[in-house]
């Protein structure tokens, strides 16, 4: 243990840039490639850093979340060549009712703000999709998630899953 006022080496095996952020944080500099160096005289284990990192990481990726919501979600293909006015689109099919432009990525829904952006774990894994495009008003709790074709859209049915809604 370090006398008072000295400091004491904290060797970690690899740093990175959560490393990095964390070490500026609390009051640790670099040292060399492979360890920190305290400016303080309390005693800082890897397993303590490393776990604190970590907490710090899940609290974060909690915290991006406002909202989950169990909704239908579907698929729909409006810059298929074979797409169905009224069915896949209506008006242009290129433009979404944002005025952005059809694009994968893009969900329809009518019960979030365009510019919301949400992830589909189940079936996207941490992919942000982003509300620009809106649907038949008889669709009240649907996601609809625009894809290259008519037939992606078709063999990718119907699903009841959560969403996570993020905040912006």
């Amino acid at each position: 243990m370090p006398k008072e006022g000295e400091e004491e080496k904290v060797f970690l095996s690899s740093l990175d840039e959560e490393v990095r952020e964390y070490s500026e944080e609390n009051d640790l500099t670099f040292y060399d490639e492979s360890s920190l160096l305290a400016k303080s005289a309390p005693t800082h284990h890897q397993v303590e850093v490393r776990a604190s990192i970590k907490e710090e990481e899940e609290k974060e990726e909690e915290d991006d979340v406002a909202e989950q919501r169990w909704v239908n979600v579907s698929a729909y293909a409006p810059l298929d060549p074979n797409a169905v006015y009224g069915m896949c689109f209506s008006g242009d099919p290129s433009v979404t009712a944002s005025g952005s432009q059809a694009r994968e990525g893009i969900v329809a829904t009518n019960f979030l703000d365009f510019g919301t952006k949400i992830r589909i774990p189940s079936l996207f894994g941490d992919e942000v999709l982003v509300v620009e495009d809106r649907m038949s008003s008889r669709f009240t709790n649907t996601v609809d998630v625009l894809v290259s074709s008519k037939e992606e859209a078709i063999n990718f049915g119907t699903k009841h899953t959560y969403i996570e809604i993020l905040t912006n």
